[in-house]
């Protein structure tokens, strides 16, 4: 459901100009809506990471992928350093299809401002470390190619430059009303939600074992 409503919500011309609404978040409705919004959407992980892509979110949605794969693997590039965490959430065919519809989304119109952030001098280091970790939680598929080429689009003398000036640099003004958002707050509701899923989950598997074993002592 969740998901249909992500679509609906992203996809739809008759919702353009709440999605501009929820890009900026630059009024205390915006920001309401979002808050309302991301504790609906967090019963679906993926739902909740294109929210945040939309509402310019980025560093938050570092924070989700550390929260649902807290499994820590460094990887070093040339520009910058990135850690991938892997192993709280339950990949299945579902989810990583979702990923795939979401990189597609990505590629869309919809996304056109994100792409050309990447552009930006410096540009943000909470967006490509975002989009890197989306790209590592991906098989090697279509989906997986066309981000990497995406990310291989981003001038890579800018992100030297970037990873040189990091701690000199001014970070990115954000708007006001978005300082208001308790980002701790709304994570904090996001694993209690993920973790209801996860007992719900184990739950309904133990039903289902205890039920086919009964039915194997019957035989």
């Amino acid at each position: 459901m969740v998901g249909t409503l992500n679509m609906i919500l992203l996809t739809s011309s008759e919702l353009f100009e709440l999605r501009n609404k929820l890009k900026d978040l630059n009024t205390k409705e915006s920001c309401t809506l979002f808050c309302c919004l991301y504790e609906t959407w967090c019963h679906d992980p993926v739902a909740t990471v294109a929210l945040c892509l939309l509402t310019q979110c980025y560093k938050h949605i570092c924070d989700l992928i550390k929260v649902l794969y807290p499994l820590r693997t460094s990887l070093h590039f040339s520009f910058f350093s990135l850690t991938v965490y892997s192993g709280n959430i339950e990949v299945t065919v579902e989810f990583l299809t979702e990923i795939d519809k979401l990189v597609q989304l990505i590629e869309s119109p919809i996304f056109a401002y994100l792409r050309l952030e990447l552009l930006e001098v410096p540009c943000d280091q909470h967006l490509v470390r975002a989009l890197y970790g989306l790209l590592m939680l991906l098989p090697q598929t279509e989906a997986f190619q066309t981000l990497r080429t995406r990310l291989a689009c981003i001038p890579s003398l800018h992100l030297e430059c970037t990873h040189r000036r990091e701690a000199a640099t001014v970070p990115k003004k954000l708007p006001e009303k978005l300082k208001e958002i308790d980002f701790k707050k709304l994570l904090a509701h996001f694993n209690e939600v993920q973790a209801r899923h996860k007992d719900h989950k184990k739950s309904t598997r133990a039903q289902k074992l205890a039920v086919l074993q009964k039915a194997n002592v019957d035989i």
